[in-house]
This record gives structure tokens, sequence and C-alpha cells, in this order.
């Protein structure tokens, strides 16, 4: 496997970001599909605007705005997440996303949304995948409402994310797609070519220049990386969004509880 040493730093991002692509679709069968689809929805609803302004909420490495940009090239694109080295790999494959900008902001922190990297004129989409499920109820209910007061009418929020049949009431569908989710994740990581979760990090944590964006992300983060939050259903997410204000709220794209819903303004 390619080690840091031979490379640039905008080739070793670019050699990451490959690396966390491969390990993120071993947990989500169909991720590229999920980008494909949130990116076309974003170019429709922006298919009439100049020069689109799009917020990616905890973007990580910026895997989602660089779909959204091959689709919408004109786009400018705000990535936002908590996690310096995710943002410190982001920022670096920025040549290759000239309409990206990167901000390392925390939103569970409500001063995140007055920031001038995010602040200016109201947005016309806002995306997210596989991020959201990190702040707890109350901190998401938060943000949305604050999403509220960051986009235009008629914009968009589209948000990828695995959420988990009740158990109670869904309990067929919860086995099916734990077993389904066990299939794709045997067949990846058993293949001894994508590296598991904590492999990605050993290695990005091992390359020199992210040194200091790794020592920043211990103390971010603290014991929060080993203690997930409560779980809440779509449900949760869809009334929530309609009492922040939103007009629309739905499903664009489903494949067992790997879903993305929407909320138009």
């Amino acid at each position: 496997m390619t080690t840091s040493t031979d490379l640039t730093r905008l080739d070793t991002a670019r050699d990451l970001e490959r690396r966390w692509s491969a390990q993120q679709t071993a947990y989500i069968r169909h991720r590229a599909e999920r980008f494909a689809t949130i990116a076309r929805v974003v170019a429709d609803v922006c298919s009439d605007v100049a020069q689109p302004r799009v917020l990616d909420l905890a973007g990580g490495t910026g895997s989602l705005a660089a779909a959204v940009l091959a689709e919408l090239p004109h786009a400018q694109v705000v990535v936002v997440d908590k996690d310096p080295l995710l943002t410190a790999i982001a920022e670096d494959l920025v040549p290759d996303r000239p309409g990206s900008r990167v901000a390392c902001l925390d939103l569970d922190d409500p001063a995140w949304v007055s920031d001038a990297r995010v602040a200016g004129a109201p947005y016309d989409a806002v995306v997210s995948s596989t991020a959201l499920h990190w702040l707890r109820p109350g901190a998401l209910a938060r943000v949305y409402f604050e999403l509220a007061g960051l986009v235009r009418p008629g914009s968009i929020v589209l948000n990828g994310d695995h959420l988990l049949y009740d158990e109670a009431t869904e309990p067929t569908l919860l086995g099916i797609a734990a077993r389904d989710d066990e299939r794709v994740q045997s067949a990846a990581f058993g293949s001894g070519d994508v590296d598991t979760w904590d492999a990605w990090w050993d290695a990005a944590e091992s390359v020199p220049h992210y040194a200091d964006a790794a020592a920043r992300r211990r103390e971010t983060w603290g014991q929060e990386l080993h203690t997930p939050p409560p779980k809440v259903n779509l449900g949760f997410h869809l009334e929530t969004l309609r009492s922040a204000g939103f007009r629309e709220t739905g499903t664009v794209w489903r494949y067992l509880d790997d879903i993305v819903l929407y909320a138009v303004r």
C-alpha cells in the first residue's frame, strides 16, 4: 500500500481520501448512489441559480462536496466539520475542488452558525451524509432550527444516514438490514484491500504533517469518540424539520435503513 513518504502533501490527501471512500463504502452498500442522488437533487433545485451556495454539514474529507461540485461545478460549497484531522485533509484537497472551502467548527456549539466562514448570503441547499447521527437529539433539533434561518425560501436540506428500524415495531426489517450490513462489511474487509475504521485513522494520524491535527482531534473529541449518542428515527427528523419551518419533508431515496431525507424551506 502507498506510504505517505512517497507522496506530496496533495497526493497524500488524495490517497487518504481514496482509502476513506473505500472504507466508508464497506459500511454503506450504495454510498455512491446515495451521493449521486443528493448531488442530482441539489443540481435541479439550483438549476436557475447563477452561483449556488451549498452547505455541507459534518462533511469530513469533503467527499459529498466533491460529488455536488461534479454535478454543479459553478457552486460554492462550504464544508463544516468538527474533526481537525478530517478538515485538514479536506483543506489539502481544495485544489481538486476549487468551489469548496472548509471550516473546522463544532455543530454542538451554537456559535458555529454565526462564524464568518459560514455566514453570508442564504444557502440554496444543505447536505450531509452519515454524520448527523453523532449529534445528540437536542443538538440535532437545534441545528435543524438553525438551518431554517440560513437558507432561502425554496431551498432544500438533504440528509443521508442510517436510520435504524424500530426494534419493537419493525423487528423483521431490523434483522434484514443488520444482516445485509454484515455481508457488505465481511466482503469488503475480508478482501484485505480495504482499511477498517481504526486502520484508516491509524494511517491518517501517522502522516507527519497531520500530527498537529491528530493531536487536536484527540483533544476535541475525548470520550465522545467512544460514547455514541441515542438513536432517533426518521419520524424525529421529519417532524423536527417541519417544526423548524420547512414546508415539505419526506424521503428522496432509500435502501433498507439507509435513507436520504429531505426538507424544502
